[in-house]
């Protein structure tokens, strides 16, 4: 009897330890997300919020309605967070990095926002992008300021550009270098833009967020 008493007694403390804290087999053997997924998980969030605004945008000013680009300021600058967007499936085609706007004389790790000619900030908001030309760093794309935010861009020579110091590859958790106040991007990922770009009949939209 006593032999059997014990025997219920260590069932119960089992039972006891591994339910009352409400946490199934399943959820002890899950992996925790790094802080890396949900950032990217964040990104995926804010496109698709911007998409319903983005396509009614499009439509109404005679865009390209099969794609567009959004870049993310907000995020850390390691990451990707310049994507080609496809409008018709609602999905990311390719992310890369971009730089922001330094906004001083130091180094700055997050995004600095003005529509002042000078500042070196980057410029939140809608932009048409223009046509290609041969500047200081190479090929470039003109871009129109559409926004209230970013209208003084076109006079502040904010362009679609590449840099050395942008590589291929995500850095996070280091930080990104910065720009002058233009998107900047890789060589390689101008040249894959380039293509989309290039070939389009009608005016690709960029929306730079913050």
């Amino acid at each position: 009897m006593k032999k059997l008493l014990l025997i219920c007694l260590v069932f119960f403390v089992y039972c006891k330890d591994n339910h009352s804290s409400g946490v199934s087999p399943q959820q002890v053997n899950a992996k925790p997300v790094s802080a890396k997924a949900l950032l990217e998980n964040r990104f995926k969030e804010k496109i698709d919020s911007l998409l319903p605004l983005a396509k009614i945008f499009i439509k109404s000013n005679n865009y390209n309605e099969s794609m567009m680009f959004i870049a993310d300021l907000s995020m850390h600058s390691g990451m990707d967070r310049f994507a080609i967007v496809d409008l018709k499936q609602d999905s990311i085609i390719h992310k890369a990095m971009v730089a922001h706007g330094v906004g001083g004389r130091y180094f700055s790790a997050t995004a600095r926002y003005s529509n002042v000619a000078g500042s070196l900030c980057s410029s939140p908001g809608k932009y048409k992008v223009g046509t290609r030309y041969s500047g200081r760093f190479g090929k470039a794309y003109k871009l129109f300021g559409l926004d209230k935010t970013n209208s003084n861009a076109f006079n502040r020579a904010i362009v679609l550009h590449a840099y050395e110091c942008v590589p291929d590859e995500a850095t996070y958790p280091q930080h990104l270098c910065n720009s002058q106040g233009c998107p900047m991007v890789s060589y390689q990922f101008l040249d894959l833009l380039s293509k989309y770009i290039d070939k389009s009949s009608k005016p690709l939209l960029l929306w730079i967020v913050g």
